[in-house]
């Protein structure tokens, strides 16, 4: 947590819809779907989002979790490859998912955050990091940090997993002790001065209830990971139908909106090349120029994180494709993950080569905030998550417009 505004850097020292608002009745222009009953949950009925509900949302909760170890045997499961296309996938594969797999092959929980914004004030932020970037642009000596401390609702828990045996404590404990990466944080003797999961999940429940609805649940990965291990928890302490999620709380994966995004991003960037001629709309631009016709420089983008898109003297042949494109309608993520060298011409033609980007918590951290990434507490996660969205934009925003999903549970 952090004590005092100031710039943050992470490190290892610290389809359904309910009720729009409490008491609202419903009208006639709040249609929902059919319920659906899940097997994951099989008393709990979802309703199918309507457009309208979309518009509604009012939170995005950022979480992460710390846990004893990974998903058993998950090695051994087919998991999607490519960008969900429609918003049932996402929950169909993580209904999926929590049903097959096993309580014993899920880890245990030690600490769990929850951060929420409102998505007005996640909006602005977003504005004020564009600002941010461009005085970084034009200020090289005098840059302002893009990650500050942002105030947040907060609701932190440390987890006591009462239900470990000595033979997985102590399989545990020769783990974090041979851990030269600082994954596992919270010792055995730490861990069992907290409450159980049983004992704080309720106030977790009571924090979402707290919330301007409908909100949305992000967390990283959290389909392959953290919400299937929540799934458990509430499984196995028999909470699952007094204590699930509340039915106005979706849920996205930024792993997959960050795949999503780039992915659209380098198909439209591969259909341009395809379609239009360069050289005539360089030598046309030139010929305007030459009529007194001012033209808008579009090459003052900062180099990519990796610096690997930053050509020799900062200069492009005369038809490169990045001089025509409007950097300026990019969200900051695409203009640092978008390689300018990815452009390479076959004859008289462009193509476009898209790297093969990373899309872990830490390297688009770096990539896209900057400073060092070594945070291992599920709070610093979840801030630094919520720090690499910004700089998604309005590309993360209409993201969860339209794919935030309904949980299982």
């Amino acid at each position: 947590m952090m004590k005092r505004p100031g710039e943050f850097t992470p490190n290892t020292t610290p389809s359904k819809i309910a009720t729009w608002s409490v008491d609202s009745p419903s009208t006639s222009e709040r249609k929902r779907g059919p319920s659906v009953c899940l097997k994951a949950s099989p008393t709990k009925l979802v309703q199918k989002r309507s457009n309208y509900s979309r518009e509604l949302i009012k939170t995005y909760v950022f979480f992460d979790l710390e846990c004893t170890g990974l998903i058993k045997n998950d090695d051994a499961r087919c998991f999607q490859n490519r960008p969900f296309e429609k918003t049932e996938e996402h929950f169909n594969l993580l209904n999926q998912l929590c049903i097959e797999t096993r309580k014993d092959e899920l880890p245990y929980i030690t600490e769990m955050s929850f951060m929420a914004i409102s998505k007005e004030t996640f909006d602005d932020l977003t504005i004020e990091r564009v600002k941010n970037l461009k005085w970084n642009e034009e200020n090289p000596d005098d840059e302002r940090p893009l990650a500050k401390y942002i105030p947040t609702n907060t609701h932190t828990r440390q987890i006591n997993p009462v239900m470990m045996s000595d033979g997985e404590w102590a399989s545990y404990e020769r783990y974090r002790m041979a851990d030269k990466k600082g994954v596992f944080v919270h010792s055995k003797r730490e861990c069992q001065r907290n409450n159980s999961f049983r004992d704080e999940w309720p106030g977790v429940i009571q924090f979402f209830n707290s919330l301007q609805k409908p909100a949305v649940l992000i967390g990283h990965n959290s389909i392959k990971y953290d919400l299937r291990v929540i799934y458990g928890e509430l499984n196995r302490n028999n909470m699952l139908e007094d204590y699930g999620i509340p039915s106005d709380i979706y849920f996205i994966d930024s792993y997959w909106m960050a795949r999503k995004v780039e992915d659209t991003i380098v198909k439209e960037l591969c259909t341009v090349c395809k379609y239009i001629k360069f050289p005539s709309i360089t030598l046309r631009a030139k010929e305007e120029a030459d009529n007194n016709v001012i033209i808008a420089d579009s090459l003052d983008d900062p180099p990519t994180a990796a610096d690997s898109s930053k050509q020799p003297n900062n200069e492009f042949e005369s038809d490169h494709p990045a001089n025509i494109l409007d950097w300026d309608k990019f969200s900051i993520a695409i203009r640092k993950r978008i390689r300018k060298d990815g452009f390479v011409k076959q004859g008289s033609r462009w193509i476009y080569k898209h790297g093969d980007n990373k899309f872990s918590l830490a390297v688009l951290y770096k990539q896209l905030v900057g400073g060092e990434y070594t945070a291992h507490y599920a709070q610093e996660d979840a801030e630094a998550l919520m720090h690499v969205c910004l700089s998604y934009g309005m590309d993360f925003t209409e993201y969860a417009h339209n794919a935030a999903s309904a949980l299982p549970f």
